[in-house]
């Protein structure tokens, strides 16, 4: 979650980004810190045009916690599955409030969209996959730790079948959203060159040469006829990446 929240924060120092909004699921247990149990939290304030008075250049940072599943519990990922489609619609309500919020301030009246979605692991790729076709605006995909790629570990180890690995972490349902995420996203990010070839390459939606292709014929402006397969780009530890 840290990373997350430094992305967010250095996003939002950008002069292109006005705000940045980091959604996640809203906690009120005795056994979690009080702050996630808030609403909204401001992670980076906002800037102002000093030559124009009172006018805002930016609005910072914010983690929305959005009403999801049994607010008065920790639910562990696995679990999650259930209430993905509540944490759509929360999130959906949010981001037409604050879209008519910013039209009223920057927009002429008019409602100001998101420039684009990012989701972080399965359940948060499901999620933005949904929101990303709801609202037309692009999706990009950071998938982490991947389901196809965990459980052909696991059923190396000898240990567990496959039927109790999936009793245990739910792997069919997080690869499922893996696939439907890899259809949506424009832009995936990666850690490694292993995770695209070796990783991302075991998935129905993915194919590491027709992805190339596709980016060839692209940048030499020929026609694909339709074919979509989104873009791997490799973020590298020491290089900050940042999509606008």
């Amino acid at each position: 979650m840290k990373y997350v929240v430094e992305f967010a924060r250095a996003l939002a120092s950008l002069p292109e980004v006005y705000r940045v909004d980091l959604l996640t699921r809203q906690i009120c247990a005795p056994d979690v810190h009080w702050s996630y149990g808030e609403p909204t939290e401001m992670l980076a304030s906002g800037s102002y045009d000093h030559e124009n008075e009172g006018m805002t250049q930016s609005e910072g940072a914010y983690i929305v916690r959005i009403p999801c599943g049994p607010r008065d519990k920790y639910l562990r990922k696995e679990i999650l599955w259930p209430y993905i489609q509540e944490f759509v619609d929360g999130a959906l309500s949010h981001i037409l409030h604050i879209s008519k919020v910013l039209g009223e301030r920057i927009g002429n009246s008019e409602p100001v969209w998101p420039y684009l979605i990012h989701g972080h692991y399965a359940d948060a790729g499901n999620v933005a996959s949904l929101l990303s076709g709801a609202l037309n605006v692009p999706m990009v995909l950071t998938g982490h730790s991947l389901g196809r790629n965990k459980l052909e570990q696991l059923l190396k180890q000898g240990r567990q079948s496959k039927e109790d690995i999936n009793a245990t972490y739910k792997i069919m349902r997080r690869i499922e959203a893996e696939e439907f995420s890899l259809d949506s996203a424009e832009l995936v990010i990666t850690s490694t060159k292993q995770e695209i070839d070796q990783q991302w390459g075991l998935y129905a939606g993915f194919s590491v040469k027709l992805e190339r292709t596709l980016r060839l014929r692209a940048k030499k402006g020929i026609d694909s006829y339709g074919r979509h397969m989104p873009t791997m780009a490799v973020s590298y530890p020491k290089l900050k990446l940042f999509f606008v």
